[in-house]
Parts: C-alpha cells; sequence; structure tokens
C-alpha cells in the first residue's frame, strides 16, 4: 500500500487498451511563478524590517512619554513646581500623537502578515511542501466535510483530500464556503457542462494576478476574525425570535416613556419647583424602570446576545464580509470583454462570473448591499461590546432596552434577506474555489485544457503523456493511457514498487482536475463526462471482524452498486473503476460489456 505519491519509473502494461511509457521526465514548468512568489517575500520581509525598527521606536518613544508626564504631574501636582503641570500635560499628549502615529505602523504589519501567509503558500504549492500545507485547522476542516461512502473512499485512494493531496496543491482558499466548495468539486463526478463552463471562468481570472492577491489576503483576514458563515445562515433563514414576544418590544417603548417621564419630574422636582416630592417620585420611579429592564436582560434576553453573537460577532468580523463579498467588483464585465475583443471562451466566462458578481455585488439585495446594512445595525450593537461606548450602553439598556431595539432592526434585516443569504455564500464558495484554480492555471502554463467527449459512442479516457500532478516536475514520469471503452480492462503488470498504482493514481487525479475546470498534467486529456471509484488502499478490520479479502469485496460491491445507481438514472456519466490488483476499466452506464 502506498502511503503517499511514488515517482513512476515506467510500468509495463498489458491491456486490451494500450499504455505505453514514456520515461523522460519533464523540466519544471513553474519555475517563473516560483521566482516571482520568493521576490515577492523578499519584498514583504525587507518592509516588515522597516517596519519593525518604527515600531519600537514608537514603542520606547510611547514609554518615555507616558512616564515624564506621569513624573511631571507628580512633581507638578504634589511637589509646588508648578511650571511641570503643563510640561506633563504636554508630555502626555506628545504620548497619544506616537500612539496614533503607530497604530498605521502596526496595522500595516498586520497586513504583511498575512501577505506573507499567502504567498508561502503559492511557494509551498509549488514546492509540494506538504508539512506547511496541511495546517492544523485547514486539515481539521477538510475533516469536517461530508461526503458519500463511495467520494469519501475514492478520495482516500486517489489523495483528492488530506495531508499531501490534489486539494493543498490546488487551494488558496480560507473560508469555510470556499474550502467545501473545493473540496466537493474535486470529490464529485466530472460533468462536462460544469467543468466547461469553470474552465473558460478560470482562464479569465488567470492573468488577473493582483486582483487575485488581493482576495487571497482578504479571504485570510475574514477566515481569521469572522464567525462561523454555516451558523449565520442558519439564523438569517431561519425563525424570528423576537416576533413570537412582541411584549418585549412594547414594554421597550413604554419603559423608555416612562424614564423620559421619570427625569422630567425629577428636574420640575429639583429646579423648577422645588418639591423633594416630585423628585422621589421620578428617582423611585426611574430606579424602578432600571432594575425591571436589568431582571429582564439577565432573565429573559440571553437568546438575544446569542444571536448578536452569530448575527453580529463584531462590528469588524460584518465589515470583513462585506469587504471580501466586494471583492467580485473587480471582476471582468460583459463591456471588460467588447473592450478587449476577447474570444468566445473569454465570454463564455466573463458570463459565468457575471453570475457571481450579480449575486455578491450587484442591485439592492445583493451581499455587499446586505452586509452594508447589516454593518449599521451591528454599529448599533457594538455599544455592549466595546469598552469605550460600555458607559453608553449601560444607561440606554436600563433604562430603554436598548437590545431589543437592535434585535428588531436585526430581525428586518433578516425578513428582508433570509432567501438570499444562502445563495451568497454559495456564491462566495465558488468565487474563491475559481480565483484558487486560476492561479494553478498562471503557474502551469505547459499543463493542458482537458478535452470533453460529447459522443455517447466515445466512452473512453486518452491522455498524452499524464503525469501524477503531485510530484515535482523534476521526478515526474509520464505515460501516454487509453481507458476504454466500456467493458475493456487495462492491465497494469509490474514489480513491487514500479509505479503500477502511481499511474493508475495519475489517470483519477487528472479526472478529479478537469472536473473541476482546472488545466491537468498531460500533454492531451480527453474524457466523458465520469464519476471516479476506487478499490487501492484496502484494510481489514479485526475489531469488526473484516478480512482483508472480505474488505475488499464490499468496496468492489459499493462500485457495482454506484453503477447500478446511475444506469438506473438514465445519466450519461460513466463510472471509472480503479483497482490496485492490477486493473482499471470502465463502465457505461453502470453495465460492463
Amino acid at each position: 500500500m502506498n502511503s503517499g505519491p511514488q515517482a513512476n519509473p515506467g510500468p509495463s502494461p498489458n491491456a486490451n487498451s494500450i499504455a505505453s511509457a514514456s520515461v523522460t521526465a519533464n523540466p519544471s514548468h513553474a519555475g517563473e511563478a516560483l521566482g516571482r512568489y520568493r521576490e515577492h517575500l523578499a519584498e514583504i520581509q525587507t518592509e516588515r524590517d522597516q517596519l519593525k525598527v518604527r515600531d519600537r521606536t514608537y514603542g520606547t518613544i510611547r514609554v518615555v512619554l507616558f512616564l515624564l508626564a506621569l513624573l511631571f504631574w507628580l512633581v507638578g501636582y504634589y511637589g509646588d513646581i508648578t511650571i511641570a503641570q503643563p510640561i506633563g500635560w504636554a508630555a502626555f499628549i506628545g504620548f497619544i500623537v506616537a500612539v496614533v502615529l503607530n497604530e498605521p505602523v502596526r496595522d500595516r504589519l498586520d497586513a504583511l502578515r498575512r501577505e506573507r501567509s499567502v504567498f508561502r503558500r503559492l511557494v509551498a504549492r509549488i514546492e509540494r511542501d506538504w508539512d506547511r500545507l496541511a495546517t492544523t485547522s485547514l486539515s481539521r476542516q477538510l475533516g469536517e466535510v461530508e461526503l458519500p461512502a463511495g467520494q469519501r473512499d475514492a478520495a482516500a485512494d486517489l489523495d483528492l483530500l488530506g495531508r499531501a493531496s490534489l486539494f493543498h496543491l490546488v487551494s488558496m482558499t480560507a473560508t469555510t464556503p470556499g474550502i467545501r466548495t473545493l473540496a466537493s468539486w474535486l470529490t464529485g463526478p466530472a460533468i462536462a457542462s460544469d467543468a466547461i463552463e469553470r474552465t473558460k471562468a478560470i482562464e479569465t481570472l488567470a492573468p488577473l494576478r493582483e486582483e487575485r492577491l488581493r482576495f487571497y489576503v482578504t479571504a485570510r483576514k475574514v477566515a481569521e476574525s469572522s464567525g462561523d458563515p454555516d451558523r449565520f445562515t442558519h439564523w438569517a433563514t431561519g425563525p424570528r425570535w423576537l416576533a413570537s414576544r412582541k411584549w418585549l418590544s412594547g414594554w421597550a417603548n413604554v419603559s423608555a416613556i416612562l424614564a423620559i417621564v421619570f427625569v422630567i419630574s425629577m428636574v420640575l422636582g429639583f429646579l423648577v419647583l422645588g418639591s423633594a416630592t416630585w423628585f422621589k417620585v421620578g428617582l423611585f420611579g426611574l430606579l424602578g424602570v432600571g432594575i425591571i429592564n436589568v431582571t429582564l436582560t439577565g432573565v429573559a434576553l440571553g437568546p438575544a446576545h446569542a444571536i448578536f453573537s452569530i448575527a453580529m460577532a463584531s462590528r469588524g468580523a460584518v465589515d470583513d464580509y462585506r469587504e471580501l463579498f466586494a471583492a467580485a467588483e473587480r471582476l471582468p464585465t460583459d463591456k471588460d470583454a467588447n473592450n478587449n475583443n476577447t474570444g468566445n471562451n473569454d465570454a463564455g466566462g466573463i458570463a459565468h462570473l457575471r453570475k457571481i458578481r450579480e449575486t455578491l455585488v450587484a442591485g439592492p439585495r445583493s451581499a455587499a448591499a446586505g452586509m452594508l446594512a447589516l454593518q449599521k445595525v451591528a454599529a448599533a450593537g457594538a455599544l455592549r461590546q466595546s469598552a469605550a461606548t460600555f458607559l453608553i450602553y449601560l444607561p440606554l439598556q436600563a433604562f430603554a432596552l436598548w437590545d431589543i431595539r437592535v434585535l428588531k432592526r436585526l430581525e428586518q434585516w433578516q425578513e428582508n434577506y433570509s432567501d438570499v443569504v444562502a445563495g451568497w455564500f454559495e456564491s462566495l464558495g465558488q468565487f474563491e474555489s475559481l480565483m484558487s484554480l486560476a492561479a494553478l492555471r498562471d503557474e502551469y502554463p505547459s499543463w493542458t485544457t482537458p478535452e470533453w467527449k460529447n459522443d455517447s459512442s466515445d466512452r473512453s479516457v486518452e491522455a498524452i503523456e499524464i503525469g501524477h500532478p503531485l510530484l515535482p516536475d523534476e521526478v515526474r514520469v509520464r505515460n501516454d493511457v487509453t481507458v476504454g471503452p466500456p467493458g475493456t480492462l487495462l492491465l497494469v503488470t509490474g514489480s513491487n514498487m514500479s509505479g503500477k498504482s502511481t499511474m493508475l493514481r495519475s489517470i483519477g487525479l487528472n479526472v478529479a482536475l478537469a472536473g473541476t475546470g482546472a488545466p491537468v498534467c498531460a500533454t492531451r486529456f480527453a474524457l466523458p463526462s465520469i464519476e471516479l471509484a476506487t478499490s487501492i488502499r484496502v484494510s481489514d478490520n479485526l475489531s469488526e471482524g473484516v478480512s482483508f479479502y472480505m474488505a475488499e469485496l464490499h468496496r468492489l460491491k459499493q462500485v457495482v452498486d454506484h453503477a447500478r445507481q446511475l444506469a438506473e438514472k438514465k445519466t450519461e456519466c460513466c463510472c471509472f473503476y480503479s483497482t490496485k490488483s492490477c486493473k482499471a476499466r470502465t463502465v457505461a452506464n453502470g453495465k460492463s460489456q
């Protein structure tokens, strides 16, 4: 059993279909991109070093000025040296100025940290540095992606997900929707119509290097600071909590009116009428309203605060998502296609991107517009989250139930956008996945665009100089392979560790790449719409009494059952079956001929 991708020194094929081996390794095709990324990293490091010096300087100045302010205040106010007082205040003002000037430096350092993270991942992808690519958080998110049993087995057999996997080679995704979408594209069936549309969009995005890099950085900023989009979508499309508790809204209005009346009573009693009775009535009435509202806050408003933590984890989190959605503004439009006189392929790609752009930034109910509206609500809700404004929040909550007013506006937003929120994040996932695959297209210009077979009579997979995409360019061995037509076998023989499984995985991995719309590691690759089924990494389970032989039978039964399901659906999709038992075959519409 192979633990990871291996170099293929050349299998010895013998089959109804022909597999002719070419044992020459290709030179690196991503050298230009690698040099460009390293140059960017060097520039980032130079700027970081300069900014760190400035940051340390500002830090020293801040400490010195603050200590001087304390010293001169002590001398001026307790030592009877009057002239020291204004000097202390001048030092304190200088301290505030240093803090203000230091803040942009730290913000830029934080931005450079994210940019460095992006370029390090881009470099690691080309160098196949799997330890750097498979971070703990990303591995956890991939582990949470739900897959059907057949797709999960194929993903494990072909290294589609996991540590040294195709996902890490192609992925620049950072948000949960992007990770989930790209993983589903890699593990799902390779459908010609979907793949062709994605390919056109990828070809359109590939030249937009600066736009892609800015998007990667923004996506990482969102992933670091924002709440869970799944919980947000569940809240936005779910029931409204306050709608079934209208008495809280009514009491919020009544308590605000009562608070105003009691304050007026106190003012009149103290300043106008000189009546202690009026003042006491107003004071005790105001205290009563405050006690009732504080009690309601602790007893009844727990679910409302939970909603706040989901819908607007912070004002900054809402703004981050708005910024990420707004990145779609930079997508090409039909006008750009006409101005550049692009061909049909680019026009088709722009048409696909236009759908994403319309969902994310165009129209009054776009994601960007919705997040802008939510940002205004989050600004009101942020009073309770900020230490600077908490003293303003306390009387508003105690005497007017401010949280209920924010929640009411929040549920009005929910009513306006609940039916489109899921579509926002679905489009974001597609956008982020296409941006990732566009980097692969830009980095490997020699990799070819797959050719899709629409003729139902030709259901074979044909490849010229196909290689294993997870192997470094300098050790990769390419082969000419044909699998099919349906009902035929490709028998690959050879000694142990000669590359038999590597060649079979090369076919499966490039089928998965083709299904996403990405370029494939081959000189030519032609295929029909296809689904992958594999039986390569099969293991026994002693705790359940399943031997290796029985485990193989169970896996084969899954493949046959899946092929029959395809036949019942009368789909045009073939089932490609790969096994370590030294054969590969295609099954047309579930029937082996």
